[in-house]
């Protein structure tokens, strides 16, 4: 190495510096004159301005390290701090995802009580449909009831007016025949006797008895005519005058004319 390269690097390991042209030149001249090479690297190194260089240049790198050793210190404690932060959040991380998953738990059982509620509200909604059907079909059915009950009342009505209708023009027949049963000039034969009164047979008790068995017809058909109208008064009134009469065993034939007359009043 020659001794310009010596000085440039002297000058710039030990002064931090390029040299000056004065101090390169003056020892430049020195070394060309023969000065040895280590006392010139030991007087620049160890000059005022060499121990400057070198404390400022330990300053800077205390500085330096310190610097760095606090920045180091920070990151440490950030990175302490970080660290913590993340098991923190880990932890908070942690209890969200628990409950989330109770959240997913819940609306599982939700979504099962929903379908459940959803099930029994359509078997609701077809019991519902059903028993509207039914209630229909039992609405109609009471209507076809009702009509029937209006229909058979009023045939009831019908055949029992027409019924009391026959029956009262039965027993006017039979009322009217009783009335007419008497013999007309002492003829042997009359319409409800078997014989005359002229005969001296009883055939008069036949037809008292009849009169007696059309009364208790007319009591067990209708409790109407057993107990109002002229037709009952008639013939009660006809029970009390033969009560209150003397039994006879015979009438004259003189009298057959008379006997169904002041019997049945005609």
């Amino acid at each position: 190495m020659s001794f310009e390269q010596n000085l440039n690097e002297w000058y710039q390991n030990y002064l931090g510096r390029a040299p000056d042209k004065k101090g390169f030149d003056g020892y430049l001249a020195q070394l060309r004159g023969g000065r040895n090479i280590y006392e010139v690297a030991h007087e620049i190194q160890h000059s005022d301005e060499g121990r400057m260089y070198q404390w400022q240049k330990q300053y800077d790198t205390q500085r330096n390290y310190d610097i760095a050793n606090t920045r180091s210190i920070n990151l440490q404690k950030d990175k302490d701090k970080l660290e913590r932060d993340i098991l923190d959040y880990q932890g908070k991380i942690g209890g969200y995802e628990t409950r989330i998953k109770n959240f997913e738990k819940d609306i599982d059982d939700y979504k099962y009580k929903e379908q459940q509620l959803r099930g029994q509200y359509d078997t609701a909604l077809q019991d519902i449909q059903n028993w509207t059907t039914k209630a229909g079909e039992y609405q109609r059915a009471a209507s076809d009831w009702e009509n029937q009950f209006t229909q058979k009342s009023a045939e009831y009505e019908a055949a029992r007016d027409e019924a009391a209708m026959y029956r009262n023009e039965a027993v006017g027949r039979q009322l009217a025949g009783l009335r007419s049963g008497a013999t007309s000039g002492g003829s042997n034969a009359g319409r409800m006797a078997t014989g005359t009164l002229a005969s001296g047979k009883s055939g008069y008790q036949v037809a008292d008895d009849k009169a007696v068995e059309i009364e208790k017809n007319i009591k067990a058909e209708s409790g109407l005519l057993a107990r109002k109208g002229p037709v009952v008064e008639r013939i009660a009134a006809r029970r009390s005058e033969q009560s209150n009469a003397p039994s006879k065993s015979a009438t004259p034939a003189s009298q057959s004319g008379s006997y169904y007359a002041s019997r049945f009043g005609r």
